[in-house]
């Protein structure tokens, strides 16, 4: 397994995670939900295999969505950025919601109940736009004005409607996709995973971090409280 760090000092990035399994060793319980977000956070501290049951990568399912929906990967993540900035909490002054921005009765549209579940919200997104692009024969400016400004619009001016909004917004994005998304280095934690797959994910990772200095404290720590 390749396992990468994200940022220098990744010990400090595991304090809370360490201070979590202290108070479970030395009160014989703690509070599951504060244990879950410090395995969360330390997964979080380094890219997932395919073997990892309770964590993905946001590119991972980026890739995932365009085969579902056939969209094009490029087309997704450069929505993503002009979006929400791969925000999953992001929420715009109408109401969109999300990574990929939907809207309240959008979402009701395509059965997403969990619009800020990033996972979901990918999916609801790649199954939205590719609605569109099939709605407008594979145009994309047509399709993504659609998205942003809604499809009669698009049908009443024929093509991207003489909103400034919405042709920076085509605009924008085809000039992402041009260059490239910056689809960041985070990783996606199921919101359904128990804490038991969690903690069972996180140990199989740290049982395989590089033997390299930048993890002599961590792996010093967790020898002392014979975690692994």
């Amino acid at each position: 397994m390749k396992i990468s760090v994200v940022s220098t000092g990744a010990q400090l990035v595991y304090e809370e995670f360490i201070q979590a399994i202290q108070q479970n060793s030395s009160t014989g319980r703690a509070n599951e939900s504060t244990v879950s977000k410090a395995f969360a956070k330390a997964l979080n501290t380094v890219t997932v295999a395919d073997s990892i049951s309770s964590a993905t990568s946001y590119k991972d399912i980026f890739i995932e969505a365009s085969k579902r929906y056939g969209v094009s990967y490029d087309l997704l993540t450069a929505m993503a950025q002009q979006e929400s900035g791969f925000n999953p909490d992001a929420v715009s002054r109408s109401g969109a919601m999300g990574i990929m921005q939907i809207m309240p009765e959008t979402a009701k549209e395509l059965g997403l109940k969990h619009p800020y579940d990033a996972y979901e919200n990918i999916m609801a997104g790649a199954k939205y736009i590719a609605q569109k692009l099939q709605e407008f024969n594979g145009n994309v400016d047509k399709a993504l004005a659609a998205y942003n400004a809604g499809s009669s619009v698009v049908k009443k001016y024929n093509g991207v409607p003489p909103y400034g909004e919405t042709q920076s917004y085509v605009r924008n994005i085809k000039a992402i996709m041009k260059r490239g998304a910056d689809v960041p280095y985070t990783n996606y934690i199921s919101r359904t995973a128990s804490k038991d797959q969690l903690e069972a994910d996180l140990k199989k990772l740290l049982r395989e971090l590089p033997d390299t200095d930048e993890y002599a404290v961590l792996k010093n720590t967790l020898a002392e409280i014979n975690y692994l």
